[in-house]
């Protein structure tokens, strides 16, 4: 079997997909009074006002929860067909217009979820939320998590300090809340900034990581979180063929390819790994290896995450 088709058809995990940024282009013609051309030359970009722009124009369609349950049905179909086995949906509820109901937009979309797969749903909060909205956002984490909802992505603003959020941290640890955090400057003085006990950091980052960064990663059993195309895009770095993300997959650190906003960046993990193959000695064994750590630190009830990965190595085993 040629790699190429090996990659099609290997199953695969995304443990990052934009809601917004993802919504299938098909969808937004459907949902559009635009012409396909107009959408495309919006969706295309080039630049971050295209990149803002392209997610606004799905943000103000998305009006009613008919269309949303409409366009989550068809990301959901996009993520099958690139067979996506586990896939974890990021939501922002404050990104949808004010007349929507935040609980009921998120019960809807944990109904469809569930019906259809075992993916899940991280919510995405930002720092900058006003107070009633911020306790709006916590109080639905805490009422549907591990029932839909797998953890929270907490979003600050570049001027924001990690560390000022730290009791909101404390209270995740004390009530085994999941969090994600980005790391997205540079290494210098973070380490105090990125750690808390997050489950995952997303990466995005030139610079390859101190040796205590490292072991650190590997103590507490973080998993990075890397979106190639995302990165190419900000130029976060300036050649593939340089980037840390081998040397730290020889150092046997757990990482997770994503895709981030799939039609923002017209990309799919399928795309991501083809660009991993085209530089790096990868094998498809690797990626047994990299998808083995990845769906053994997923937050997915013992029994289903143990049937997930027993499918995925009967998958695998066929390809390889």
């Amino acid at each position: 079997m040629a790699l190429f088709e090996g990659l099609k058809a290997f199953p695969k995990v995304d443990l990052h997909v934009d809601f917004f940024g993802s919504i299938p282009k098909n969808t937004i013609y459907k949902l559009t009074k635009n012409t396909q051309e107009e959408v495309d030359s919006i969706v295309e970009f080039d630049s971050l006002k295209d990149y803002d722009n392209s997610k606004e124009l799905v943000r103000s369609l998305l009006n009613s929860y008919d269309k949303i349950e409409l366009a989550l049905n068809e990301l959901i179909d996009s993520l099958k067909q690139d067979n996506i086995i586990y896939s974890e949906i990021f939501v922002n509820l404050d990104f949808f217009i004010k007349k929507l109901d935040k609980k009921e937009i998120l019960k809807r979309i944990i109904t469809i979820i569930k019906k259809e797969t075992n993916y899940n749903i991280v919510l995405e909060i930002e720092s900058g939320l006003t107070k009633e909205m911020l306790y709006e956002d916590l109080n639905l984490l805490y009422e549907y998590y591990r029932k839909g909802v797998s953890g929270v992505y907490f979003k600050k603003n570049k001027l924001d300090s990690l560390e000022s959020f730290k009791a909101l941290f404390d209270k995740f640890l004390k009530d085994d809340i999941k969090y994600i955090v980005l790391l997205d400057s540079k290494l210098t003085n973070q380490n105090k900034e990125i750690y808390y006990h997050a489950s995952r950091i997303i990466y995005n980052v030139m610079e390859m990581p101190d040796s205590t960064f490292i072991d650190q990663i590997r103590s507490e059993s973080i998993l990075l979180e890397f979106a190639l195309t995302y990165q190419n895009y900000f130029h976060l770095y300036e050649d593939l063929s340089s980037h840390i993300v081998y040397d730290l997959f020889k150092d046997n650190l757990p990482i997770c390819f994503t895709t981030v906003d799939r039609t923002a960046l017209d990309t799919d993990l399928l795309n991501e790994y083809c660009k991993l193959f085209n530089v790096f000695p990868f094998s498809l064994h690797s990626l047994v290896v990299i998808t083995l750590n990845i769906l053994n630190q997923i937050n997915l009830d013992t029994d289903l995450k143990n049937t997930l990965i027993t499918d995925f190595k009967e998958k695998a085993n066929e390809l390889l």
